[in-house]
């Protein structure tokens, strides 16, 4: 299982050197972005980077209709956005988003599942200077219900109304998957007590390679970003694992917060 992970990450980051060099022979300038999926029960945010575009808020939302990727999607990676979902319109006016989705968006799932997918269209898009909400149409029109059970919209989505739905500790860098050389630079945000968090990197073994301490720029009661650069030494390519965690840990020293990237380390 291990060998076909480590082929699989090994694939995914030939693929994003092939994405990185395609965008060097086309100018070198490239857009990044944010996607958000769902990781367990929580908000989490994956990072693309393409080619650049002049209309980075339909490439965002086109990505998140595509899904988590392979190795996204074998780290637990989900989106909750049903599939067969296409994007039918996107407009900004007056700080407003509207995005219009097929009829698909709006099938299946509770309450739960249909918060989450709000949740993920209104992070996805609001992440962009300029727009602050996003009204929801399926098929054309404005929709106050989804399924059959009528689950309430709650128009215009707001990063506010699903702030409940964020982790503790959520991790910008490094993707999942990432291809590391000798040092990893960790960022994020999180809420988390004092605002102190630790960050280990494991080899494949499960041995601890480094770590590092970082404060949040609040805590306590507040979400604030953080920063740290975390040099390690490894003698080949492996698999391997960032760990970032929180204070808080239960009777055993288990840190209660805590978020594992997979990625792949190499010398």
């Amino acid at each position: 299982m291990k060998i076909r992970a480590l082929i699989v990450l090994l694939v995914l980051a030939g693929a994003m050197a092939a994405g990185a060099a395609h965008a060097a022979a086309s100018g070198g300038e490239t857009s990044v972005y944010q996607v958000w999926f769902e990781r367990g029960g929580k908000l989490w945010v994956s990072k693309r980077v393409q080619p650049e575009t002049t209309a980075p808020a339909r490439a965002a939302m086109q990505s998140l209709l595509l899904g988590p990727n392979i190795a996204e999607a074998n780290a637990g990676v989900h989106t909750l956005v049903p599939e067969g979902t296409g994007l039918l319109g996107l407009s900004v006016a007056n700080g407003t988003a509207t995005v219009d989705l097929s009829p698909s968006f709006g099938t299946g799932g509770g309450p739960a599942s249909v918060r989450m997918r709000l949740a993920q269209v209104a992070y996805t898009l609001t992440q962009f200077a300029g727009i602050d909400r996003v009204r929801l149409e399926v098929n054309g029109r404005v929709v106050w219900t989804l399924t059959g059970d009528g689950v309430p919209v709650p128009q215009p989505l707001t990063r506010a109304k699903f702030a409940g739905l964020l982790p503790t500790i959520a991790v910008w860098n490094p993707a999942i998957g990432s291809h590391l050389s000798g040092s990893v630079r960790v960022t994020g945000t999180a809420d988390v007590f004092e605002a102190s968090l630790h960050v280990r990197i494991l080899s494949q073994s499960g041995a601890v390679l480094a770590r590092a301490n970082v404060l949040a720029s609040c805590g306590t009661g507040c979400r604030g970003g953080y920063t740290v650069l975390v040099p390690y030494t490894v003698s080949g390519t492996q698999l391997g694992t960032v760990i970032v965690s929180d204070d808080d840990t239960d009777g055993n020293g288990v840190p209660q917060h805590q978020v594992r990237v997979p990625v792949v380390l190499t010398p």
